[in-house]
């Protein structure tokens, strides 16, 4: 046998030694978005982390972004073993160009702008049912869609019906002075799912803490007030909370209800806090929150198109002076309800705010949508809006006088879908928020007269090609 039959024979033995050892099935997925600022008359308004302002008369602007995520799923035959690797381009913008996420749609595209979204491993525990299975990694992390719905790393238990997590959101290194864990943000879920006939809810409780050996305050602002965004602040903070859904369909129209209820219990020390719309900061260091959160769907299918209600409250702080937090606080979320104020349009990383709350005011969101199947390609839909915050915002104008505004205004919003191949949509949508007194607290510049009476009306529409395998 000469050596090339020798070295063919080896290899065929390798291949097929490979073959039966790794038995695993490969699968590629892609969601591949292009977004298109089509317009708005008021750009400085879209900034995240609630930062954005109202200009006087109009900032007009069009642009366009990619958002490209591509990710493995590495499976073994027998389904009790996955291994999961995604990556994403975050919102490059055309002809920006420049390092770092949303940069290099410049010149030559270079640029350093690809995250890791995902990359855990996902295994069945043996001897148990296919059912029972463990996460590790940064993986997809679900307590409640208004509370925190992000990507996160930890360690996730998944059974038929409860779940059991620990997830580390920050993590410092424990230096010569300082205890183990401090500065190191944790938390625990824990989440019981009941299933009946028509309905199903869960009972969940999450509890987050951070220790800090740091002696400076931590400057917090009620424009910063969210988990996410903490830094050495000692806090514990536990959320409990119930949600589920029931619908119904015999003898009548189906009819859908979905539900969230929370409340929040903790305490923050270490804090020097300043509301940022007022500009006061409290004497105290060290606050009691105690919080609350409520949520409802009420809606009908009739036939090709659906009619839904949409209200919920958020709780708010109405005295920055006091050492008590009364405003419900996420963690980490990306709501999408209003185009003008939330993440509803389809460039959904240039918005006002990801959260379902506003500052430390709290929110109260009523909400009609009407969407309709108009052919089996073509989806159609619109919304009004009427929202405020649930406290007061409260603020000295440019006249001198105290403000006490809570109205942001009444929303129109619009939109339509058409699936050009089943992998393939385009997508069109507007909103334009005629704008309550409450808005008048954003406003800059010139003419702008910050009197208690809001001046400018916001408006945008966005459109994607989105292409999804």
């Amino acid at each position: 046998m000469n050596r090339y039959c020798k070295m063919s024979l080896i290899l065929l033995l390798c291949l097929g030694f490979s073959t039966s050892v790794l038995a695993v099935d490969f699968a590629f997925h892609g969601d591949l978005n292009n977004r298109f600022g089509l317009y708005t008359n008021q750009q400085g308004f879209f900034a995240s982390d609630q930062k954005g302002v109202i200009d006087d008369g109009d900032r007009n602007d069009t642009f366009a972004s990619i958002k490209y995520r591509l990710w493995t799923e590495a499976t073994s035959n027998d389904g009790a073993v996955k291994g999961v690797f995604a990556v994403e381009i975050g919102a490059v913008r055309f002809g920006r160009s420049g390092s770092g996420k949303g940069l290099g749609g410049g010149f030559s595209g270079d640029s350093v702008n690809i995250e890791t979204r995902w990359a855990y491993t996902d295994f069945q525990i043996p001897s148990a049912s296919s059912k029972a299975r463990v996460k590790i990694g940064l993986f997809p992390f679900k307590v409640n869609s208004f509370v925190w719905n992000e990507t996160a790393t930890g360690v996730q238990f998944n059974a038929e019906d409860y779940t059991l997590a620990w997830v580390r959101g920050r993590e410092a290194l424990t230096g010569s002075d300082g205890n183990w864990g401090d500065n190191d943000l944790d938390a625990l879920m824990g989440r019981y799912e009941l299933k009946m006939d028509m309905m199903k809810t869960g009972l969940f409780a999450l509890y987050q803490w951070q220790d800090t050996n740091e002696t400076t305050p931590f400057a917090m602002t009620s424009q910063t007030y969210q988990i996410k965004q903490l830094g050495d602040v000692e806090f514990d903070l536990l959320t409990l909370g119930v949600d589920g859904s029931w619908s119904m369909s015999d003898g009548g129209a189906p009819i859908f209800v979905n539900w969230d209820l929370m409340y929040q219990d903790g305490s923050f020390d270490n804090v020097d806090f300043t509301d940022s719309l007022s500009g006061i900061s409290a004497a105290t260091m060290d606050y009691d929150l105690s919080a609350f959160f409520i949520h409802a769907d009420v809606g009908i299918n009739l036939g090709k198109s659906t009619l839904t209600y949409t209200g919920w409250y958020a709780s708010g702080d109405d005295d920055p002076n006091d050492d008590e937090f009364n405003a419900f606080i996420t963690t980490d979320v990306d709501r999408a309800d209003s185009i003008i104020m939330m993440e509803g349009g389809y460039t959904d990383d240039v918005y006002f705010t990801e959260r379902p709350e506003l500052f430390d005011k709290g929110f109260i969101m009523n909400k009609i949508a009407f969407d309709h199947k108009t052919t089996e390609k073509l989806k159609t839909g619109a919304a009004l809006l009427y929202m405020m915050t649930a406290e007061d915002i409260e603020y000295t104008d440019d006249l001198g006088n105290s403000q006490k505004q809570d109205e942001i205004g009444v929303e129109l919003d619009a939109y339509a879908s058409y699936m050009l191949y089943p992998s393939l949509e385009l997508a069109v949508n507007a909103g334009y928020l005629f704008a309550g007194d409450a808005m008048d607290v954003f406003e800059v510049g010139g003419t702008n007269v910050v009197d208690g009476s809001a001046d400018n009306d916001i408006f945008m529409t966005t459109a994607k090609v989105r292409y999804k395998f």
